[in-house]
């Protein structure tokens, strides 16, 4: 096991491309063909307006309308809920998902901080149970209406959990959010979604 995992107090995990896989190719081959090079580019380009589902101060609707514009399609805003409510069932899960019983016996303290939208964590949550089982606590970025890396979100996991950053790994595939996470005190590891946990 990583040395990493095993010296850390508390673990927080990302859940996209840490626990669970989140393809955004696999996510937009849930449409028809036809449809999916405008709705990639809307959701995932440099607009990148699936980031207003992760916030959720909008409505769904409302972003799903937003993301219809940007793509030129008409019928966009029921293909951009269609993708949200079924999201879930593409991903799979990955090595770290594997180990949450393993690292719970071991006494750690788990959490997820995720940026993620509803009602699509609820229904994750349901899919891959021990997201719930082994967690201590979550802090969900459109239950908060905060995302990463703002450093505000971080704060509110600290202060919730009590969590003691110099004691705790912070694990996440964006450099950027490690980065906030690091800034703050926490150990972080930036996971490339391995499919062997690498050993130090």
């Amino acid at each position: 096991m990583d040395n990493r995992l095993v010296t850390a107090d508390a673990i927080v995990f990302d859940v996209g491309n840490v626990l669970l896989s989140f393809d955004p190719i696999s996510v937009i081959a849930l449409l028809p063909q036809q449809h999916r090079a405008p709705m990639m580019e809307a959701l995932f380009g440099p607009l990148h307006l699936w980031s207003g589902f992760d916030l959720g101060k909008d409505s769904n609707e409302a972003v799903a309308q937003r993301i219809a514009q940007a793509a030129g399609l008409p019928e966009g805003r029921d293909l951009a809920l269609y993708l949200l409510e079924n999201f879930p069932r593409v991903m799979e899960r990955l090595p770290l998902y594997g180990m949450l019983r393993e690292l719970r016996a071991m006494g750690k303290r788990l959490y997820a901080l995720t940026n993620y939208p509803e009602p699509s964590f609820t229904y994750t949550c349901e899919v891959h149970p021990e997201l719930t089982r082994q967690m201590d606590g979550m802090v969900v970025s459109s239950r908060e209406k905060l995302t990463k890396p703002d450093p505000a979100i971080f704060r509110l996991l600290i202060g919730r959990f009590n969590l003691d950053p110099a004691r705790t790994l912070f694990i996440d595939d964006t450099a950027v959010n490690t980065a906030s996470a690091a800034a703050l005190g926490f150990s972080v590891w930036h996971y490339a979604g391995e499919d062997r946990i690498p050993q130090d």
